[in-house]
């Protein structure tokens, strides 16, 4: 698979090549929970606890939530290998200005592996996508990466 490639989802751009699926020829964590109905429902269940939550249901007043649950379907399914993912630069663009702290995106990913571990979606897809989480933080995390690195 090249960093082109996006016919097993469009978040592979993005990540490193140790973070892809290993074998090709397997079946991708989409396939392996379920697919299509099993991302839905993951994805319902994140925006359940999401917006409940005081300190993150800020982020999404006024949003169009329909629309924000198709973008997480679309970015889901593409972390897991499915079909007609969305991108990395789509991930990017759709948080630009929200101006997310490292604290929010933490709870944000918890909430997710937690839902994900909840639908039965397998230690090794939960494992997956908590790397995933960890290499874009970065990317959607205003100044992260803009501080220097500090010597013991």
């Amino acid at each position: 698979m090249t960093d082109t490639d996006t016919a097993r989802g469009g978040i592979t751009p993005a990540l490193p090549q140790k973070l892809r699926a290993a074998d090709p020829e397997s079946p991708s964590f989409y396939a392996r929970i379920g697919g299509a109905p099993t991302v839905r429902r993951i994805v319902d269940d994140l925006y359940i606890h999401v917006l409940s939550d005081r300190r993150l249901s800020p982020y999404f007043d006024g949003s169009d939530l329909p629309a924000l649950k198709r973008h997480m379907v679309l970015l889901l399914t593409g972390v897991l290998g499915g079909p007609k993912g969305r991108s990395a630069h789509d991930l990017v663009a759709a948080h630009r200005g929200l101006d997310i702290s490292g604290e929010h995106y933490d709870r944000v990913g918890h909430v997710l592996l937690g839902v994900l571990w909840e639908n039965d979606a397998g230690v090794d897809a939960v494992i997956h996508v908590a790397r995933v989480l960890a290499a874009v933080k970065e990317l959607l995390v205003p100044g992260l990466g803009d501080e220097p690195a500090r010597s013991a």
